[in-house]
């Protein structure tokens, strides 16, 4: 339908904006839930109960109702940021479940407007790197160069999610994995360019985490995600013992201020959660609580925040043992429906590198109710569910 594919081409035109406004992610997950519900092959009326009769899915409609639970006793009432995240989910979901029911053939037809739509993306922060920002400070006159690059961490947080399934598209057109490896490590080397530390940390592990699993399969695949689950539950622990280590003064006088502060406000919201541990302080407490909390004040002086700068944390802070414990339900169903769905090594490969990408930046600078990152986060499982389709036959033909 033309419509359809109007509505594609410009989800996939929207990419490269990213790089300047990070609410383009929700637009281009938005739109393509619109072009999936308009298309004649899926079948509308199925989608519900197709997320409802599998296990991940109902034990994310049981976070969805804890976390309208914790409303009862959270310090103050966030409804739209609870709606703004369930939308952002549930376009995710339509946009999968779409994926599945669409013939592979018209699918096959995305993989070349996905690839140039990267390239858009990466061409843009490139160019805003080399200039200083000069695009972006057109509209943002007066601000330090440091300022407006700050501006394109949206875009690098697509780009470091989505680098992988690109990188396999390329793969699929080219046969060769030379020009696979070459956006990869301009991905890398350009990233590395920008203040936002954590993403060239992420790209990295993730190629680590793509190789082992080349290597490895399935087992490398369960040891990753499980390292990466246990590093998780445990991070309060570990954050506690740094921040009374005094790491925090160590790491801003040594490293870089943004740091000690991070590892500060870690050891902080540690502390809080020892304190209510089963049942958390109630949905988007964090805002509350970062703001009135009498934090001790780190080695630069500032003492407050607006989430913990880690995903999990988050959940821990606000959702408790409770929320903790279906988050980490569904991560586990998850990942064992990756692997029994993965069609090759190549596609489980490149779901590690994705998650593993994903969640170091998740643990290392943001919250979870943000709805530019829940999209940039579903816009990565709806490119991984994309590449399991079209790599059915890879390994069987030239592997």
């Amino acid at each position: 339908m033309k419509h359809t594919k109007f509505l594609i081409l410009i989800a996939l035109m929207s990419v490269p904006l990213v790089a300047w406004f990070k609410d383009a992610t929700v637009v281009m997950l938005t739109l393509s839930a619109a072009a999936v519900l308009l298309g004649q092959s899926i079948k509308r009326r199925e989608l519900i109960p197709v997320i409802l009769r599998t296990n991940s899915g109902l034990v994310f409609c049981a976070i969805l109702i804890w976390t309208l639970t914790s409303f009862m006793w959270a310090p103050h009432f966030s409804a739209m940021a609870w709606i703004k995240g369930a939308i952002v989910i549930g376009l995710a979901l339509v946009v999968c479940v779409g994926i599945d029911q669409t013939p592979r053939d018209k699918l096959e037809r995305l993989a070349i407007p996905i690839i140039y739509a990267a390239f858009g993306l990466l061409a843009v922060l490139l160019i805003e790197r080399i200039t200083g920002g000069f695009l972006v400070g057109l509209v943002r006159d007066g601000q330090t160069t440091d300022r407006l690059l700050n501006v394109m961490n949206g875009g690098l947080v697509l780009l470091s999610g989505l680098s992988f399934p690109v990188a396999a598209l390329l793969y699929l057109k080219t046969q060769s994995w030379r020009f696979p490896s070459f956006f990869l490590a301009i991905c890398l080397v350009l990233t590395a360019a920008f203040r936002m530390d954590a993403v060239p940390v992420a790209l990295a592990a993730g190629l680590l985490s793509s190789l082992l699993v080349l290597r490895w399969r399935a087992p490398a695949f369960f040891v990753i995600t499980s390292v990466i689950g246990l590093g998780a539950l445990c991070w309060p622990v570990v954050a506690y013992l740094a921040s009374e280590a005094d790491f925090h003064i160590w790491f801003t006088e040594n490293v870089h201020p943004n740091w000690g502060y991070r590892i500060a406000i870690w050891g902080r919201v540690s502390e809080l959660i020892s304190e209510n541990v089963l049942i958390g302080y109630g949905f988007d407490a964090s805002r509350f609580i970062g703001e009135t909390a009498g934090l001790i004040p780190d080695a630069a002086g500032r003492t407050s925040f607006m989430h913990p700068h880690n995903g999990f944390l988050q959940i821990w802070l606000e959702l408790g043992l409770v929320g903790v414990a279906l988050f980490s339900a569904t991560a586990i169903l998850s990942v064992r429906q990756t692997v029994r769905r993965a069609p090759n090594r190549q596609a489980l490969a490149v779901a590690a590198g994705t998650i593993t990408a994903s969640s170091v930046t998740w643990l290392l600078s943001f919250g979870i109710w943000q709805a530019w990152w829940l999209a940039a986060l579903g816009l990565n499982v709806c490119a991984a569910t994309l590449l399991f389709r079209l790599m059915v036959d890879v390994e069987r033909t030239h592997g």
